[in-house]
Protein backbone atom coordinates (compact mmCIF):
# COMPACT_ATOMS: atom_id res chain seq x y z
CA UNK A 1 0.00 0.00 0.00
CA UNK A 2 1.34 3.40 -0.91
CA UNK A 3 -0.92 5.56 1.24
CA UNK A 4 -4.03 5.82 3.37
CA UNK A 5 -6.97 7.68 1.87
CA UNK A 6 -8.77 9.22 4.85
CA UNK A 7 -12.37 10.38 4.59
CA UNK A 8 -14.82 11.60 7.22
CA UNK A 9 -18.44 10.49 6.83
CA UNK A 10 -20.54 12.15 9.58
CA UNK A 11 -23.72 10.33 8.55
CA UNK A 12 -26.47 9.56 11.04
CA UNK A 13 -30.04 8.44 10.45
CA UNK A 14 -32.17 9.64 13.39
CA UNK A 15 -32.36 13.05 15.03
CA UNK A 16 -31.56 11.71 18.48
CA UNK A 17 -28.29 10.22 17.20
CA UNK A 18 -26.78 13.49 16.02
CA UNK A 19 -23.96 12.86 18.50
CA UNK A 20 -22.55 10.16 16.25
CA UNK A 21 -22.60 12.66 13.43
CA UNK A 22 -20.21 14.82 15.48
CA UNK A 23 -17.63 12.06 15.88
CA UNK A 24 -15.72 13.06 12.77
CA UNK A 25 -15.28 16.66 13.87
CA UNK A 26 -14.33 15.62 17.39
CA UNK A 27 -11.72 13.06 16.35
CA UNK A 28 -10.30 15.36 13.69
CA UNK A 29 -9.76 18.09 16.25
CA UNK A 30 -8.14 15.56 18.57
CA UNK A 31 -5.64 14.61 15.86
CA UNK A 32 -6.76 11.32 14.33
CA UNK A 33 -5.22 12.14 10.95
CA UNK A 34 -1.90 12.89 12.61
CA UNK A 35 -2.25 9.66 14.57
CA UNK A 36 -2.66 7.71 11.35
CA UNK A 37 0.44 9.43 10.00
CA UNK A 38 2.46 7.66 12.67
CA UNK A 39 2.29 4.51 10.51
CA UNK A 40 4.84 4.03 7.74
CA UNK A 41 2.10 4.91 5.23
CA UNK A 42 1.47 8.44 4.04
CA UNK A 43 -2.02 9.83 4.63
CA UNK A 44 -4.05 11.65 2.00
CA UNK A 45 -6.95 13.46 3.69
CA UNK A 46 -9.73 13.97 1.14
CA UNK A 47 -12.00 15.79 3.59
CA UNK A 48 -15.51 15.02 4.74
CA UNK A 49 -18.71 14.07 2.99
CA UNK A 50 -21.31 16.79 3.53
CA UNK A 51 -24.07 14.64 4.99
CA UNK A 52 -27.67 15.89 5.27
CA UNK A 53 -28.72 17.03 8.77
CA UNK A 54 -31.78 15.47 10.42
CA UNK A 55 -33.28 18.00 12.83
CA UNK A 56 -36.52 16.03 13.08
CA UNK A 57 -37.49 12.48 12.17
CA UNK A 58 -39.75 11.86 9.20
CA UNK A 59 -41.36 8.90 7.52
CA UNK A 60 -43.04 5.67 8.65
CA UNK A 61 -42.32 4.15 12.05
CA UNK A 62 -40.54 1.17 10.54
CA UNK A 63 -38.27 3.17 8.19
CA UNK A 64 -37.44 6.60 9.53
CA UNK A 65 -35.66 9.27 7.46
CA UNK A 66 -35.24 7.06 4.42
CA UNK A 67 -34.99 9.99 2.01
CA UNK A 68 -32.21 11.60 4.06
CA UNK A 69 -30.41 8.24 4.13
CA UNK A 70 -30.66 7.91 0.35
CA UNK A 71 -29.28 11.42 -0.14
CA UNK A 72 -26.43 10.79 2.29
CA UNK A 73 -25.69 7.51 0.56
CA UNK A 74 -25.56 9.26 -2.81
CA UNK A 75 -23.06 11.81 -1.49
CA UNK A 76 -20.84 9.13 0.06
CA UNK A 77 -20.81 7.13 -3.16
CA UNK A 78 -20.08 10.20 -5.27
CA UNK A 79 -17.11 11.35 -3.19
CA UNK A 80 -15.43 7.98 -2.81
CA UNK A 81 -15.99 7.03 -6.45
CA UNK A 82 -14.18 10.21 -7.41
CA UNK A 83 -11.34 10.30 -4.87
CA UNK A 84 -10.48 6.80 -3.61
CA UNK A 85 -7.50 5.05 -5.21
CA UNK A 86 -6.90 1.42 -6.05
CA UNK A 87 -3.34 1.46 -4.73
CA UNK A 88 -4.35 2.71 -1.29
CA UNK A 89 -6.13 1.59 1.84
CA UNK A 90 -9.30 3.60 2.44
CA UNK A 91 -9.99 4.66 6.03
CA UNK A 92 -13.62 5.72 6.55
CA UNK A 93 -14.42 7.53 9.80
CA UNK A 94 -18.11 7.75 10.76
CA UNK A 95 -20.74 8.60 11.84
CA UNK A 96 -23.13 5.69 11.97
CA UNK A 97 -22.57 2.36 10.34
CA UNK A 98 -25.13 3.44 7.74
CA UNK A 99 -22.47 4.81 5.43
CA UNK A 100 -21.50 1.23 4.48
CA UNK A 101 -24.08 1.18 1.67
CA UNK A 102 -22.66 4.24 -0.09
CA UNK A 103 -19.02 3.45 0.61
CA UNK A 104 -19.31 -0.12 -0.59
CA UNK A 105 -21.16 0.90 -3.75
CA UNK A 106 -18.31 3.30 -4.54
CA UNK A 107 -15.38 1.12 -3.54
CA UNK A 108 -16.62 -1.81 -5.62
CA UNK A 109 -15.69 0.36 -8.60
CA UNK A 110 -12.22 1.06 -7.15
CA UNK A 111 -11.14 -2.35 -5.88
CA UNK A 112 -12.07 -4.93 -8.47
CA UNK A 113 -13.38 -8.41 -7.76
CA UNK A 114 -15.45 -9.80 -4.93
CA UNK A 115 -15.42 -7.96 -1.58
CA UNK A 116 -15.45 -9.73 1.75
CA UNK A 117 -16.50 -8.05 4.98
CA UNK A 118 -15.60 -8.50 8.62
CA UNK A 119 -18.22 -6.66 10.70
CA UNK A 120 -17.31 -6.06 14.36
CA UNK A 121 -20.37 -4.88 16.27
CA UNK A 122 -22.29 -5.54 19.48
CA UNK A 123 -25.44 -5.42 17.36
CA UNK A 124 -26.52 -7.21 14.22
CA UNK A 125 -27.49 -4.27 11.98
CA UNK A 126 -29.45 -6.94 10.12
CA UNK A 127 -33.01 -5.79 10.65
CA UNK A 128 -35.43 -4.98 7.83
CA UNK A 129 -38.57 -2.82 7.95
CA UNK A 130 -40.44 -6.03 8.76
CA UNK A 131 -38.34 -6.92 11.82
CA UNK A 132 -37.14 -3.57 13.17
CA UNK A 133 -38.50 -2.52 16.57
CA UNK A 134 -37.57 1.13 15.99
CA UNK A 135 -37.34 2.04 12.31
CA UNK A 136 -33.64 2.83 12.84
CA UNK A 137 -31.78 2.51 9.55
CA UNK A 138 -28.53 2.16 11.46
CA UNK A 139 -29.90 -1.22 12.57
CA UNK A 140 -30.63 -2.27 8.97
CA UNK A 141 -27.54 -1.21 7.03
CA UNK A 142 -25.71 -4.53 6.88
CA UNK A 143 -28.87 -6.25 5.71
CA UNK A 144 -29.27 -3.56 3.04
CA UNK A 145 -25.71 -4.15 1.84
CA UNK A 146 -26.52 -7.86 1.58
CA UNK A 147 -29.53 -7.15 -0.63
CA UNK A 148 -32.37 -7.16 1.92
CA UNK A 149 -34.78 -4.40 2.85
CA UNK A 150 -36.27 -1.59 0.77
CA UNK A 151 -35.25 -0.68 -2.74
CA UNK A 152 -32.52 1.95 -2.93
CA UNK A 153 -31.74 4.53 -5.60
CA UNK A 154 -31.51 3.02 -9.07
CA UNK A 155 -27.73 3.30 -9.46
CA UNK A 156 -27.13 1.39 -6.23
CA UNK A 157 -30.09 -0.95 -6.62
CA UNK A 158 -28.55 -2.20 -9.87
CA UNK A 159 -25.43 -3.24 -7.91
CA UNK A 160 -27.23 -5.19 -5.19
CA UNK A 161 -26.41 -7.30 -3.43
CA UNK A 162 -23.37 -5.17 -2.69
CA UNK A 163 -22.14 -8.11 -0.61
CA UNK A 164 -22.78 -11.81 -0.90
CA UNK A 165 -23.73 -13.02 2.61
CA UNK A 166 -21.37 -15.99 2.34
CA UNK A 167 -18.50 -13.48 2.25
CA UNK A 168 -19.55 -11.74 5.47
CA UNK A 169 -18.26 -12.55 8.96
CA UNK A 170 -19.97 -10.88 11.93
CA UNK A 171 -17.95 -10.74 15.15
CA UNK A 172 -18.74 -9.64 18.70
CA UNK A 173 -22.54 -9.57 18.77
CA UNK A 174 -24.35 -9.73 22.09
CA UNK A 175 -27.57 -7.74 21.57
CA UNK A 176 -29.66 -9.01 18.66
CA UNK A 177 -33.35 -8.38 18.11
CA UNK A 178 -35.32 -11.65 17.82
CA UNK A 179 -36.17 -11.55 14.11
CA UNK A 180 -32.83 -9.99 13.29
CA UNK A 181 -30.85 -12.68 15.09
CA UNK A 182 -32.53 -15.47 13.18
CA UNK A 183 -31.94 -13.74 9.85
CA UNK A 184 -28.32 -12.91 10.67
CA UNK A 185 -27.35 -16.41 11.75
CA UNK A 186 -29.13 -17.88 8.74
CA UNK A 187 -27.23 -15.67 6.29
CA UNK A 188 -23.69 -14.84 7.41
CA UNK A 189 -20.99 -16.43 9.54
CA UNK A 190 -21.39 -15.27 13.15
CA UNK A 191 -18.90 -15.37 16.02
CA UNK A 192 -20.73 -13.73 18.91
CA UNK A 193 -18.86 -12.17 21.82
CA UNK A 194 -19.30 -15.30 23.95
CA UNK A 195 -17.74 -17.44 21.24
CA UNK A 196 -14.80 -15.07 20.86
CA UNK A 197 -14.17 -15.27 24.60
CA UNK A 198 -14.45 -19.07 24.66
CA UNK A 199 -12.27 -19.93 21.68
CA UNK A 200 -10.00 -16.89 21.82
CA UNK A 201 -9.74 -13.89 19.55
CA UNK A 202 -6.74 -15.31 17.69
CA UNK A 203 -8.58 -18.48 16.74
CA UNK A 204 -11.65 -16.47 15.73
CA UNK A 205 -9.43 -14.21 13.66
CA UNK A 206 -7.76 -17.14 11.91
CA UNK A 207 -11.10 -18.71 11.04
CA UNK A 208 -12.56 -15.42 9.79
CA UNK A 209 -9.47 -14.53 7.79
CA UNK A 210 -9.38 -17.98 6.18
CA UNK A 211 -13.01 -17.74 5.09
CA UNK A 212 -12.60 -14.23 3.71
CA UNK A 213 -9.27 -14.91 2.02
CA UNK A 214 -10.58 -17.98 0.24
CA UNK A 215 -13.85 -16.39 -0.86
CA UNK A 216 -12.92 -12.75 -1.54
CA UNK A 217 -10.56 -10.64 -3.63
CA UNK A 218 -10.38 -7.79 -1.12
CA UNK A 219 -11.54 -7.23 2.45
CA UNK A 220 -13.34 -4.51 4.40
CA UNK A 221 -12.92 -4.42 8.19
CA UNK A 222 -15.80 -2.51 9.76
CA UNK A 223 -15.34 -1.61 13.43
CA UNK A 224 -18.37 -0.30 15.30
CA UNK A 225 -16.68 0.76 18.52
CA UNK A 226 -19.51 -0.55 20.68
CA UNK A 227 -18.12 -4.03 20.00
CA UNK A 228 -15.60 -3.04 22.67
CA UNK A 229 -16.68 -3.34 26.27
CA UNK A 230 -18.18 -0.13 27.74
CA UNK A 231 -15.39 -0.11 30.32
CA UNK A 232 -13.03 0.54 27.40
CA UNK A 233 -15.24 2.71 25.19
CA UNK A 234 -17.93 4.51 27.21
CA UNK A 235 -18.77 7.04 24.47
CA UNK A 236 -21.40 5.10 22.52
CA UNK A 237 -25.17 5.25 22.16
CA UNK A 238 -25.76 1.54 22.70
CA UNK A 239 -23.34 0.21 25.35
CA UNK A 240 -23.56 -3.53 25.94
CA UNK A 241 -21.64 -5.38 28.68
CA UNK A 242 -19.49 -8.36 27.83
CA UNK A 243 -17.65 -6.72 24.95
CA UNK A 244 -14.23 -7.27 23.46
CA UNK A 245 -10.97 -5.84 24.72
CA UNK A 246 -8.58 -3.70 22.69
CA UNK A 247 -6.17 -6.62 22.42
CA UNK A 248 -8.89 -8.91 21.10
CA UNK A 249 -9.83 -6.39 18.42
CA UNK A 250 -6.19 -5.93 17.48
CA UNK A 251 -5.65 -9.69 17.24
CA UNK A 252 -8.43 -9.79 14.67
CA UNK A 253 -7.07 -6.86 12.67
CA UNK A 254 -3.55 -8.25 12.65
CA UNK A 255 -4.81 -11.49 11.16
CA UNK A 256 -6.68 -9.57 8.46
CA UNK A 257 -3.58 -7.49 7.73
CA UNK A 258 -1.57 -10.67 7.26
CA UNK A 259 -3.84 -11.76 4.38
CA UNK A 260 -2.60 -8.91 2.17
CA UNK A 261 -6.21 -8.31 1.11
CA UNK A 262 -7.29 -5.67 3.63
CA UNK A 263 -8.24 -2.61 1.58
CA UNK A 264 -10.83 -0.73 3.67
CA UNK A 265 -11.06 0.08 7.37
CA UNK A 266 -14.22 1.63 8.82
CA UNK A 267 -14.33 3.19 12.30
CA UNK A 268 -17.84 4.08 13.43
CA UNK A 269 -20.36 4.82 16.19
CA UNK A 270 -18.31 6.96 18.58
CA UNK A 271 -20.41 9.65 20.30
CA UNK A 272 -18.29 12.40 21.87
CA UNK A 273 -21.28 13.71 23.81
CA UNK A 274 -21.30 10.48 25.82
CA UNK A 275 -17.55 10.25 26.29
CA UNK A 276 -16.86 10.83 29.99
CA UNK A 277 -13.44 12.48 30.52
CA UNK A 278 -12.63 11.82 26.83
CA UNK A 279 -11.65 8.24 27.72
CA UNK A 280 -12.99 6.75 24.50
CA UNK A 281 -11.40 9.45 22.36
CA UNK A 282 -7.96 8.66 23.80
CA UNK A 283 -8.46 4.96 23.16
CA UNK A 284 -9.51 5.57 19.55
CA UNK A 285 -6.58 7.87 18.80
CA UNK A 286 -4.25 5.12 19.99
CA UNK A 287 -6.17 2.37 18.25
CA UNK A 288 -6.66 3.94 14.80
CA UNK A 289 -3.11 3.58 13.41
CA UNK A 290 -2.89 0.00 14.67
CA UNK A 291 -5.91 -0.89 12.53
CA UNK A 292 -3.97 -0.14 9.36
CA UNK A 293 -0.42 -0.99 10.45
CA UNK A 294 1.25 -3.70 8.37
Amino acid sequence: MEEIIFVGIPLYSQAKYQGMGKAVESLRKAGIVQSLSSTHLSVSDIGDVECPPIPQDKGPRNLKNFEAFLEGTRRVKEKLSREAKKSSITFCLGGECTFIVGSLAALKTVYKGKPGLLWLDAHGDYNTPETTPSGFIGGMCLAMACGLGPKLSSDIENLRPLLEPERVVHVGSRALDPGEGEALRGSVTVYDAKTVKQQGAKQTARSAAKLLTESSDWIIAHLDVDVLDPSVIPGVNFPEPGGLTQNEVLDIFRELQSTGKLRVVDLTAYNPARDVNSQARSVLLDLAPKLVAT
